[in-house]
């Protein structure tokens, strides 16, 4: 029987493997999801697309455990949201240094005669190869609400999950979700253009769209950061989520989170009830034997469940 994603919640801490929103990289994806599958994860934050949501159930068949046993969200951004965003090289500018392919955590710049290029499937947009004038980065594949609220309906998924980080409240797309989708929403927020008295103002006005807090707020710190195993990693989720907590909403913590994550809740007495890891859980796993990267996945789970 499908687990409640509420009820859970009420009573559970939920780790969350973030896939990358970004990320289409299908085979990188399969391989994680066994890993974080047999490790013991919760959920799994996928891309707005039916061949991601298709290629995490199946891989999870494939495992011998059942679909079921598991929580599932489906992340998109909006229009301008480093998220949805990918890397563009122009030829006509690049220098030929070669810096931009060493500053990539993802390996999607890489060399083709003369000059580098980008493997859009790996790019996510994180922009750590920004400051070279050559390099430009430009919305890639957003997807209208109604898409994404189709996907979630269609694969029965328990979440979705918008990133706001954009100049403007997106109070259609918000509105649209709640209608219409019978799942939880999410909203995940980060310092880019969210002031602590722009928090409370989107918090209120959601709570009153809906009529209770339980929707999800994904406190994320730095997005598409966590590489360090340390607190100042992690510094900018806990700082967020202190700020949400009085609202009453569920908090994930997500963006440079880690190993020390829910430690540094715990001595923040800071209340969440999931930890979401993209980049650092990446990390850990990467170039390791099944066995020995299913031993390290354990061991990060099990550091965001510890009380």
């Amino acid at each position: 029987m499908k687990k409640n994603l509420v009820q859970t919640l009420e009573n559970n801490k939920i780790f969350k493997l973030v896939l990358g929103l970004g990320n289409q990289d299908f085979k990188e994806i399969e391989n994680l999801v066994e890993i974080y599958a047999l490790a013991g994860a919760d959920m799994f934050d996928i891309n707005p697309s039916k061949e991601a949501v298709e290629t995490v159930l199946r891989t999870i068949e494939k495992t011998g455990r059942s679909t079921d046993d598991f929580f599932y969200t489906i992340s998109t951004g909006l229009s301008g949201d480093s998220h949805v965003q990918k890397c563009f090289i122009d030829t006509k500018k690049c220098k030929q240094c070669g810096k931009c392919i060493k500053k990539c955590p993802r390996q999607a710049i890489v060399w083709e005669d003369k000059y580098p290029v980008v493997i859009k499937e790996k790019c996510i947009g994180c922009k750590k190869c920004d400051e070279c004038k050559a390099i430009s980065f430009c919305d890639y594949n957003v997807q209208s609400m109604e898409n994404i609220v189709q996907i979630a309906q269609d694969y029965n998924l328990d979440c979705i999950e918008l990133h706001l980080s954009v100049k403007k409240i997106p109070e259609k797309e918000i509105k649209y979700v709640l209608k219409n989708f019978k799942g939880l929403l999410s909203l995940c927020l980060d310092r880019k253009y969210y002031s602590n008295e722009r928090v409370k103002k989107l918090l209120n006005k959601v709570i009153k769209w809906k009529g209770d807090t339980r929707f999800i707020i994904q406190a994320d710190g730095v997005p598409m950061s966590g590489g360090d195993n340390t607190f100042n990693s992690t510094l900018q989720a806990a700082a967020m989520a202190h700020l949400v907590q009085p609202f009453g909403t569920y908090i994930f913590m997500s963006g440079g989170t880690n190993e020390k994550t829910a430690e540094l809740a715990k001595m923040c007495c800071l209340r969440y009830n999931g930890i979401g890891i993209g980049s650092y859980a990446r990390k850990i796993v990467k170039n390791k034997n099944l066995d020995d990267a299913i031993i390290e996945a354990k061991k990060l789970i099990e550091s965001c469940k510890n009380d």
